[in-house]
């Protein structure tokens, strides 16, 4: 008797609608994730002005929901393979949304940093495993593009944390915002308990065989056999093994080339939309300018995360990022020179925040493509996590920055460093071990 094979079913050439609605779901979690992460920089201006703190004393606030943000994302993985992942992203989902919440009647410094770091627990855990589930349910030969598709979310999340700000922070105020911010999560939440399958996987090696012969039915659209299915699970069944002793032992070079990039990378990209609109508000700009200029850097990080995942699945990944992140280097450098024009520094930020921004979000679906099965959740979770230093350290950098009084293009010529350093972290893993031709499943 033939056996049913879960990739046949899963890389069939058209999306079944269950899949669509993975794909579709995906991207409003990351795109609640991406405003929840992102308001706190937008509304900081306002927060000095309403309790009358110095620009120093914010920093534990931005990078409050940093810290939970590396611990969350860490712990995930761990959980998600022990428990699934559809149980711990409803969870993380409902943590991030209530603190969030929470977060809009805070009183103080202190207080504010408390519901941060659990805002940023559950922000953090959500994201590794909505993308590993979403990689798990799309097709080998579009696997890279529509697993950065979630990712454009979470940036067009910061992005509209940055247009909402410069429409309602004047007449709302900023306490409202953060509200709102975590009542549309926790809306959310309520369609993902119906609506959100389970990894397929995840049900196979847990011996649960009958949800997972329901699903497989819905993506085929048609009946199967329990008992072919059933063949699989006794085949492909995985040793037993500690998903981190085998991150560890069998693929620790690219888990350095991907810490090392996607720390750089967090570091200026949360330095930049957690501290740009103080900064362009310092120069001068109105809280329209300063809010509308830092949104386009997320905004083309979408555009440029669409683009990058789609020749991610055309020629070799690791290559693409790459290029991507040298350009990034290069425009880092050019605004240095041309930020005292609005149009070109706008333009400049846009093109920037689609080639770094970009390369950020490829990293996540570069991971779930580089992990098996067996150590995919904490791959991706522990890439999240020591990258989330990375942004932790962005946040506290930030401060120094008026302690030192650098100047608008100063501290542009200054982000191109450690975005060159990311480039230079993908260069050390070999190009011939990432052939374009490589999918890990």
């Amino acid at each position: 008797m033939k056996t049913i094979h879960v990739d046949d079913i899963i890389n069939q050439n058209r999306l079944s609608r269950l899949q669509k609605q993975v794909l579709i779901l995906s991207f409003l979690i990351f795109f609640c994730d991406g405003l929840d992460t992102g308001i706190i920089g937008f509304i900081a201006p306002a927060l000095l002005d309403d309790w009358g703190i110095s620009k120093p004393a914010l920093a534990p606030v931005l990078s409050a929901a940093l810290v939970g943000m590396s611990i969350g994302a860490i712990i995930s993985g761990p959980i998600s393979d022990r428990f699934g992942r559809k149980g711990t992203i409803l969870v993380s989902t409902f943590l991030f949304a209530l603190f969030s919440v929470l977060s809009g009647f805070a009183t103080d410094t202190t207080q504010l940093m408390i519901y941060r770091l659990m805002t940023g627990l559950g922000l953090g855990a959500v994201m590794p495993n909505i993308s590993t589930l979403v990689s798990e349910y799309m097709p080998a030969n579009r696997k890279v593009f529509l697993t950065s598709i979630p990712g454009c979310g979470f940036l067009l999340g910061i992005s509209s944390g940055g247009l909402i700000s410069s429409v309602f922070l004047e007449t709302i105020g900023w306490r409202m915002i953060m509200v709102v911010c975590g009542i549309l999560p926790l809306l959310l939440l309520m369609v993902l308990f119906f609506k959100l399958p389970e990894s397929v996987r995840f049900l196979i090696k847990h011996n649960q065989l009958i949800a997972a012969q329901k699903i497989l039915e819905k993506i085929q659209g048609s009946v199967i056999d329990l008992t072919r299915l059933a063949n699989v699970v006794d085949t492909t069944s995985s040793q037993s093994i500690r998903p981190v002793q085998f991150l560890f032992r069998r693929h620790l070079k690219i888990s350095v080339c991907l810490w090392l990039s996607c720390f750089m990378s967090l570091l200026v990209f949360y330095l930049f939309t957690s501290w740009m609109p103080t900064i362009l508000k310092t120069s001068g700009l109105s809280t329209e300018q300063f809010s509308l200029i830092a949104s386009v850097f997320p905004i083309g990080g979408a555009i440029g995360a669409a683009i990058i995942g789609w020749y991610m699945d055309k020629i070799n990944p690791h290559r693409v990022i790459k290029s991507a992140y040298l350009i990034a280097f290069i425009l880092f450098i050019t605004a240095s020179f041309i930020h005292s024009n609005l149009f070109l520094l706008s333009l400049t930020i846009l093109l920037t925040g689609a080639m770094l921004a970009g390369a950020q979000a490829a990293l996540l679906p570069l991971a779930t493509i580089s992990y098996p099965t067996e150590c995919r959740a904490v791959g991706v979770s522990w890439m999240h996590g020591i990258g989330r230093l990375g942004a932790i350290f962005g946040a506290f950098t930030g401060s120094l920055i008026f302690q030192f009084s650098f100047s608008l293009g100063e501290i542009l010529l200054i982000l191109s460093v450690p975005t060159f350093i990311a480039f230079l972290g993908l260069n050390l893993q070999s190009d011939r071990h990432n052939n374009k031709a490589k999918i890990v499943t």
